[in-house]
């Protein structure tokens, strides 16, 4: 994620986690099954800890800030690049990132919406699946090299304003003062005990 995926090899994968070349081989017989089951991993982790944050979640926004805080610290790390070298060079990997986010995240988002305009926090008059669909690919954004290279900001830092202003075009103002009081306010990070 740091480093972008192409420009690591498997002889650096081998180095770092302490292994030979060949006993990475034994595992794993190219790099882009490697990268598929990475990037699996790491999706399924983050199913997990949006539904946790769902869980724990005191409303809606709570909710949206929870799994940003999430997303955010993951992203501070990350390469803009990954996202092109996995969607160039690993396919495989790419269709599985595709399918996350036009399934899961989409339902993910659509039914944090719906919790929002049930808890008079959203505005009621909203097109929820247009307004979830916006929000999937605002996603994308940090990874926008003509974006990045122009904001000067990681991609955690602008997915979290992203999500702001996001939930200041679909608030209530009841909703306007919970946005305020949760980007002043720091949220306690979440710690899922049960894993």
């Amino acid at each position: 994620m740091q480093l972008g995926i192409r420009s690591v090899s498997m002889d650096d994968i081998a180095n770092a986690i302490g292994i030979s070349k060949k006993t990475l081989y034994q595992y794993y017989s190219d790099k882009e099954t490697l990268v598929a089951d990475t990037i699996e991993l790491a999706l399924k982790s983050s199913s997990a800890d949006c539904e946790f944050s769902r869980q724990k979640a005191r409303n809606a926004i709570h909710e949206g800030f929870l799994a940003s805080d999430t997303v955010e610290e993951m992203m501070k790390s990350m390469n803009p690049v990954f996202l092109f070298d996995m969607q160039k060079y690993y396919p495989g990997a790419y269709r599985k990132f595709l399918k996350f986010k036009e399934e899961f995240l989409y339902n993910y988002i659509y039914q944090n919406i719906e919790r929002g305009v049930r808890e008079g926090l959203f505005r009621n008059d909203i097109n929820i699946s247009l307004v979830s669909r916006l929000r999937i690919e605002s996603i994308n954004m940090p990874f926008m090299q003509n974006i990045y290279s122009e904001i000067k900001t990681d991609p955690g830092t602008l997915q979290r304003e992203i999500l702001i202003l996001f939930l200041h075009g679909i608030a209530t103002p009841k909703g306007i003062r919970m946005i305020n009081k949760y980007k002043t306010e720091k949220i306690k990070p979440l710690i899922d005990d049960t894993k």
